[in-house]
């Protein structure tokens, strides 16, 4: 039975971004991340939202002769349009010094966007190699020698494994099948889902967010490092491969998040900032009401935010941007 819906879409993985842009959202919400609770909360969802988009990204990626310039269309021009907007949202409303790295070290965010386009120009690159999923995970554990946070190609080394299992999905889980039919059983999927849950639970609860997020330098120690960063993409791959096991592919409330989930990520840090400067004061005495505060405002957040309308002003935005830009 095919999982594409009459629209063309697959439920199961619009509803798999609608709950990693909540997971973004509520991340980038927790206040007072050193209190009790939330600095778990920040922890544990950065092993999961980020690997959710890059495998779907990479599930829905392609290699053909136009997909460059719609990379291009996509996410560099949306990337370069908002590092300007968030400069400018930086200087002039919050006050902050400018940055004289604009575009080179990308703004609040804006990394993911100029990862998965390079991600993308590097796919067909990949797909030629004979292992391109063990070169990319031997890459992703070799950047961490080097201090790369100019133009993302560190985060781009280091999620290039899981936008490649996304890639490969299809055929790779049908090879393991084929060998492994158990994998295809209820029980032991559950199973696998309880143990890399608890993984994640231990994983949150011992390191710090830096390490969980894949973006530290090496220090002295420096094997322990890579074999703590091996652990940590190796449970972000089960996370994802276990949420895309068990995701259904009907529409509920999560569809849309996930279809418009773009507008979300670039909207919604502005709303943050202001709701930071607004709420802040307040919670510093009343942290009780804190956990509860920011899931209920992550909802309202990516609920306001992923309205048709305005993903298709964004649109026509990038369109009219494009279209004096190239030829038709």
């Amino acid at each position: 039975m095919s999982e594409l819906t009459s629209t063309g879409r697959i439920n199961k993985f619009d509803n798999l971004k609608g709950l990693a842009i909540f997971l973004i959202v509520l991340g980038h919400l927790t206040f007072f991340r050193k209190e009790p609770g939330i600095e778990f909360i920040w922890n544990v969802v950065f092993l999961f939202h980020l690997p959710v988009f890059f495998f779907v990204a990479g599930y829905f990626s392609k290699i053909r002769p136009d997909e460059p310039i719609k990379a291009f269309k996509t996410l560099f021009i949306p990337y370069i349009l908002f590092c300007i907007i968030w400069e400018l949202f930086r200087v002039y409303y919050l006050g902050d010094k400018p940055n004289l790295k604009l575009f080179i070290r990308p703004g609040y965010m804006l990394w993911f966007l100029l990862c998965l386009f390079f991600m993308r120009m590097a796919l067909p690159i990949m797909d030629r190699l004979k292992y391109p999923l063990i070169i990319a995970i031997i890459a992703s554990l070799l950047i961490g020698f080097i201090d790369s946070n100019i133009l993302g190609i560190s985060r781009t080394c280091v999620y290039m494994p899981v936008f490649l299992l996304g890639f490969y999905y299809k055929d790779y889980k049908q090879k393991v099948l084929d060998k492994f039919p158990i994998i295809e059983n209820d029980a032991f999927a559950l199973m696998v889902a309880i143990l890399t849950m608890i993984a994640s639970i231990i994983l949150a609860l011992t390191l710090e967010h830096d390490v969980i997020c894949l973006k530290h330098m090496y220090g002295n120690d420096y094997l322990a490092d890579i074999i703590i960063r091996g652990i940590i993409i190796l449970v972000n791959a089960i996370n994802v491969l276990v949420l895309t096991r068990f995701m259904t592919n009907k529409k509920i409330v999560l569809t849309q998040f996930g279809i418009n989930s773009m507008t979300v990520y670039l909207f919604h840090p502005y709303v943050i900032k202001i709701f930071k400067i607004l709420f802040k004061p307040y919670f510093k005495n009343h942290h009780r009401w804190l956990i509860v505060f920011i899931f209920i405002m992550s909802f309202v957040i990516v609920y306001l935010l992923s309205r048709n309308i305005l993903t298709q002003a964004l649109n026509k935005v990038l369109n009219l941007i494009y279209k004096v830009l190239f030829i038709e």
